[in-house]
């Protein structure tokens, strides 16, 4: 019986193949990843994935499966509760990518306006199963996920050009006009080194 290739293993192959320098073909890596993630329509990877699901059971967890400093990136698979939304933020570095390896996830867009304005939104993306959605810094953009299942986890892969990902969060108190900017780390549940 031949043996189940380790889908982590694989995702963070393409990953470390695909960034050898500060700005990455980003169509390539989405594509290259998506072929992986396609591999297991057949289920291959289900059991992977519930192990995966089983890590985190506090809700929204990220974890890191590949970085580096030269060039800087991170990659991680984020595992989404169902019907998790996260504030609109803004992350920082040169670039960055969502793409789906299990479950389904909506993406608005936001441009960000000057100091103190709301940020506006510019589009909505729903993205399945080895679809993926990236962008380059060269964009003043922020962005606000959700999974879009009421009942089921979703898990994708985040990749972040830079050191590990800083963000902004835009919040805007209840009965507020302005909306305030924070600065935040994003908080790393743990690393896959399978």
């Amino acid at each position: 019986m031949a043996r189940t290739p380790r889908l982590i293993s694989l995702l963070r192959s393409v990953v470390e193949d695909g960034i050898r320098g500060p700005q990455p073909d980003l169509a390539w890596l989405a594509r290259e990843l998506g072929a992986v993630v396609h591999l297991g329509s057949d289920g291959r990877f289900d059991e992977q994935l519930n192990g995966l699901r089983g890590r985190a059971k506090r809700g929204f967890t990220r974890l890191l499966i590949a970085d580096s400093k030269r060039p800087a990136f991170s990659a991680s698979l984020l595992i989404w509760p169902p019907g998790h939304i996260t504030p609109v933020n803004s992350m920082s570095g040169d670039y960055g990518m969502e793409l789906v390896v299990h479950g389904s996830l909506e993406v608005q867009e936001y441009a960000i306006g000057a100091e103190g304005e709301p940020p506006s939104q510019r589009n909505i993306h729903w993205l399945g199963e080895s679809d993926a959605l990236w962008f380059e810094r060269t964009e003043r953009l922020a962005h606000r996920c959700r999974n879009l299942s009421s009942q089921n986890w979703a898990i994708t892969l985040h990749l972040h050009g830079g050191a590990l990902p800083s963000y902004k969060l835009f919040e805007r108190a209840e009965g507020e006009k302005r909306w305030s900017v924070r600065p935040r780390i994003a908080r790393v549940h743990g690393r896959v080194t399978i």
